[in-house]
């Protein structure tokens, strides 16, 4: 038997009595309302209030009683991932424990820090705005319900370190199977480390769909081999998670199943090719998602989408790319077709930009390979801004529409291969960017 040391064992006690404490006193506050029942509604405010606040405090306290500290990660996982895909460990894999209240507001976190100084927020707005998220959608909770939802084990991009919940069980082999997914995840970043903060949308989700490819490799081998040596798995999924996916917008989903199913097509062609083929290019990751789609070549030459200088302060200039085009065009045409004209887009530019602190304005600029391609898709646009608008009228190709929320909507063409969506607060804005 493993005895914890006194060092080990006295956090731990300290946080049960912690939380046992809380426990105490939140029921106590909740009694004395209770029996209290000709408190005025300040006052039962304020008890409420209270209540909240030790409920909270007590699962943070509860959490750390079922875990807290480092995670002892097994040699022969980093001896086995080590040799799997060639490299070495520059430092001893940290990963850490906590519970699993904590984890989505830690991978939402984590997430927000990667987007600089708008956060999340900001682009929660663009993506409304371009029809992505629903009005009412919280991307970073979203993401973060995605990510912590049933997981035992979450590899943190911007720490570049592991997490693993109290639920993780040693002995059990998916269990197993994530740790080495997190693991693969904290080596590739070691070697490999990315300048977050100047990388944006299209090339964060190219670079962590190659990283995340690999891992699912490496996880998909560990699976395989268990079942090898002791048969079949039968791996039942969480009904929590299997939920959630059904809840999360089609556009959250997508983003997710890219980076695990696409990834790993992509990181096995090059694997196909050795060892060397992948490292090379983990050296010099993919800087846009249409080389994940469609194994295209970086360094031909494409055409840039030329945008307009917006009137208002500007808040983000980022891209789409070919997946976030492909999973706008999926919520109007099947997956085939969009991906078909997903991969005809040459470059994109999509603008944020305010005109108050309350007034915020889009325009999605797209230049396409062919007139072809730029003529289909402006049909198809049309057609999917006029669900944008709510209306049951076909939208003319450069027609302001007005939307039952007060917003204007136009898609144009502003060039034989050019075209661009534009989603203003007012139409004296909508009519400054024509």
């Amino acid at each position: 038997m493993n005895w914890l040391s006194p060092k080990q064992l006295l956090p731990i006690l300290l946080a049960a009595t912690l939380a046992a404490g809380g426990w105490i006193q939140l029921q106590q506050a909740r009694s004395f309302a209770k029996n209290h029942p000709l408190l005025n509604s300040d006052q039962i405010d304020a008890l409420q209030q209270q209540v909240d606040q030790l409920s909270r405090e007590n699962q943070e306290l509860r959490a750390l009683s079922q875990g807290g500290g480092e995670f002892a990660v097994p040699a022969e996982m980093i001896t086995r991932i080590e040799s799997q895909i060639g490299l070495k460990f520059r430092s001893p894999p940290l990963v850490h424990r906590l519970g699993s209240e904590q984890l989505r507001d830690r991978v939402e976190a984590s997430q927000e820090s990667r987007r600089g100084p708008g956060g999340l927020e900001d682009r929660q707005i663009a993506y409304q705005l371009i029809g992505w998220l629903g009005i009412n959608d919280k991307l970073g909770a979203q993401i973060a319900a995605l990510h912590a939802t049933g997981s035992v084990c979450w590899f943190d991009e911007v720490g570049g370190d592991g997490w693993v919940t109290e639920r993780f069980q040693q002995n059990s082999i998916p269990d197993q199977a994530a740790l080495l997914r997190c693991l693969t995840r904290i080596l590739l970043n070691q070697n490999f480390t990315a300048p977050f903060e100047d990388y944006q949308d299209d090339a964060i989700r190219a670079r962590d769909a190659l990283h995340s490819g690999v891992a699912t490799g490496v996880e998909t081998q560990f699976f395989q081999d268990a079942a090898r040596s002791i048969g079949f798995l039968s791996l039942k999924g969480d009904n929590e998670a299997n939920q959630l996916l059904l809840a999360v917008p089609p556009f959250v989903k997508g983003l997710a199943a890219f980076q695990s199913m696409e990834g790993k097509t992509y990181a096995d062609s090059l694997l196909g090719k050795g060892r060397d083929a992948l490292l090379a290019k983990m050296q010099n990751p993919p800087i846009r998602t249409a080389e994940i789609m469609y194994f295209s070549n970086p360094e031909l030459p494409r055409k840039i989408a030329i945008t307009t200088v917006p009137p208002g302060e500007s808040v983000i200039d980022d891209s789409a790319g070919a997946l976030g085009l492909r999973l706008w065009l999926e919520q109007e045409i099947n997956g085939l077709e969009a991906r078909k004209y997903a991969e005809k887009l040459m470059d994109d530019r999509w603008q944020l930009f305010a005109t108050s602190e309350r007034d915020f304005h889009l325009l999605w600029t797209l230049e396409l390979a062919d007139e072809e391609s730029a003529v289909d898709l402006t049909k198809i646009f049309c057609a999917r801004t006029a669900v944008l608008a709510e209306s049951d009228k076909a939208m003319a190709i450069g027609k302001l529409v007005k939307t039952p929320a007060g917003r204007w909507l136009r898609v144009e063409r502003i060039g034989k291969t050019t075209l661009r969506f534009v989603n203003t607060a007012d139409q004296a804005t909508a009519d400054a960017v024509k």
